[in-house]
């Protein structure tokens, strides 16, 4: 599977952000949440958001997202193959991990989704 993460597979319309944070289904796994919903595009859309709340240093922030989306890419091939969603991955922890701990935590996350009842 292509590993690359695609500007196709980025979900930038703060409008379909807010639907799906209003209307998407919660899944929730140690410090990751993660909101989605079914779409019409022709392949999965996701986003990565990290409070300000929880981490107030820009560059951790970033570092945080980073490496979310290293996990995103490396495991695509853990997204349902059928049908494609809208996705938004909301970091709750309150310090950075290191990046073969939150990989796992992601792994567990999509472990979850397959083990629950399609929408």
């Amino acid at each position: 599977m292509d590993q690359s993460f695609k500007i196709e597979e980025r979900l930038k319309s703060a409008q379909r952000i807010s639907e799906v944070y209003a209307s998407g289904t919660k899944l929730k796994r140690a410090y990751l949440l993660l909101f989605f919903l079914p779409s019409e595009a022709p392949q999965h859309r996701i986003a990565f958001a990290v409070p300000k709340r929880k981490l107030p240093s820009a560059p951790e922030r970033n570092r945080v997202k980073r490496l979310l989306r290293e996990a995103y890419r490396l495991n695509k091939d853990l997204l349902p193959k059928e049908g494609s969603y809208d996705l938004v991955l909301l970091f709750l922890g309150d310090k950075a991990p290191e990046f073969a701990k939150l990989e796992k935590t992601y792994q567990k996350l999509w472990e979850k989704w397959h083990n629950i009842p399609p929408l």
